[in-house]
């Protein structure tokens, strides 16, 4: 479906974009002082035991997207607000919706966040009214977009695919006008890997090729890789952890399951 509005600025949003002030995706400065007392408790926190498998909020949430489901159609033109609607009263529905639970630490471009000390987990806050970054190639090369929340709940399940990660889908949180999708991933204690690492797990241990940095997006230290139907974009020291042991962890990327296009562009360019 065409975006007009969002394909326009997506080409605004590269690989020349300002440096995140944080040098760690976990690692972020705390902007307490910013939230109310009453939402900053973490006894608040949902637990563990109630969230739900990606694939299952996926399907369950994407039949309040079809035409044939209870809301019907929507508009290409409110796309983005209808969802974010229908995202808020599917989870009110379903008991997922926190109302007021916002996250205690800024984080980088896409994400803020929480640290559950009681379970070990990072609980990641899209920002308000956001739902990530997809990648499109629409113009011929690849370039980021703002998601979709169907399509953001998508791409963390294919993280979770690619690299057995475990994140589970919490709930909504923030307002009902400026709602945040609440995902949880476990804590990974280590340090930022570097790119030889990072290449090295990718093409070596996972069988992945190197696409040249013309086709990467995200910030100027970003790898992209391909492999059959599948890339992963956005993988950076910042993203990615070396552990104590020498295990080489994703955290934090955009992968892609591409279509005939999305082939053609990665391979002709």
């Amino acid at each position: 479906m065409s975006r007009p509005f969002f394909n326009w600025t997506a080409k605004f949003i590269s690989r020349e974009s300002p440096v995140s002030l944080r040098t760690s995706h976990w690692n972020s400065g705390c902007i307490e002082d910013r939230i109310p007392p009453n939402l900053d408790e973490t006894k608040r926190l949902p637990h563990p035991d109630r969230d739900r498998p990606l694939d299952e909020v996926i399907e369950d949430f994407g039949r309040r997207l079809r035409p044939s489901g209870p809301d019907g159609e929507i508009d290409e033109w409110s796309i983005y607000d209808e969802s974010f609607r229908r995202l808020v009263a599917w989870a009110e529905e379903s008991g997922r919706f926190y109302e007021g639970l916002q996250a205690l630490k800024e984080g980088g471009r896409e994400h803020d966040l929480t640290f559950d000390s009681a379970n070990a987990s990072w609980l990641k806050f899209t920002k308000p009214s956001q739902a990530g970054y997809v990648v499109s190639f629409e113009f011929g090369s690849p370039s980021l977009e703002p998601g979709l929340p169907h399509e953001y709940l998508q791409r963390l399940h294919l993280q979770n695919e690619i690299f057995r990660d475990q994140i589970t889908f919490v709930g909504i949180g923030g307002l009902r006008t400026q709602s945040t999708i609440i995902t949880r991933q476990a804590d990974v204690p280590g340090d930022p890997a570097d790119e030889s690492e990072i290449i090295e797990m990718m093409t070596a241990e996972l069988g992945f090729s190197s696409l040249p940095a013309h086709l990467s997006v995200g910030y100027k230290d970003s790898l992209a890789f391909v492999r059959d139907d599948l890339a992963v974009f956005d993988l950076r020291p910042a993203n990615v952890v070396r552990t104590p042991s020498g295990l080489i962890i994703p955290i934090d990327c955009i992968p892609v399951r591409l279509d005939d296009i999305a082939r053609s562009v990665l391979t002709n360019s």
